[in-house]
């Protein structure tokens, strides 16, 4: 049996007042972060680990602001939407595959799922 994966962003609020979301890229193809789910955690929990893991962010200083499903290849995933502020990270813990992104990229990785309920990311 498959495991059930479930997905993630981070609105980066930036001391200009601009916005940038955490997205993975690989080949060419840029994507929400995602993970397995481990069945001894909740979804909330995976998504947490592998955003402190992947991207060295601090979950403590992050809000939840959105949480609403989208579909990746017939499966319908959770999606988190975390906000951040900018004095809160450590860019040089990033790994290179996690990057920051300018809103127009999120709208097109957006474009590639379907989203149950439109989330609002402002």
């Amino acid at each position: 049996m498959e495991q059930s994966r479930v997905a993630g962003t981070v609105i980066l609020n930036q001391q200009d007042g601009h916005k940038k979301f955490l997205v993975q890229k690989k080949d060419d193809t840029v994507s929400f972060i995602q993970t397995t789910i481990n069945n001894n955690y909740t979804s909330l929990a995976c998504i947490l680990e592998k955003l402190t893991q992947s991207a060295g962010l601090d979950s403590d200083v992050m809000d939840l602001v959105e949480l609403t499903n989208i579909n990746v290849e017939n499966e319908k995933l959770p999606l988190f939407v975390f906000s951040l502020d900018e004095e809160c990270i450590d860019y040089s813990s990033l790994n290179p595959e996690i990057l920051w992104e300018e809103p127009a990229t999120l709208r097109m990785v957006l474009q590639d799922f379907n989203v149950s309920g439109v989330p609002f990311l402002n």
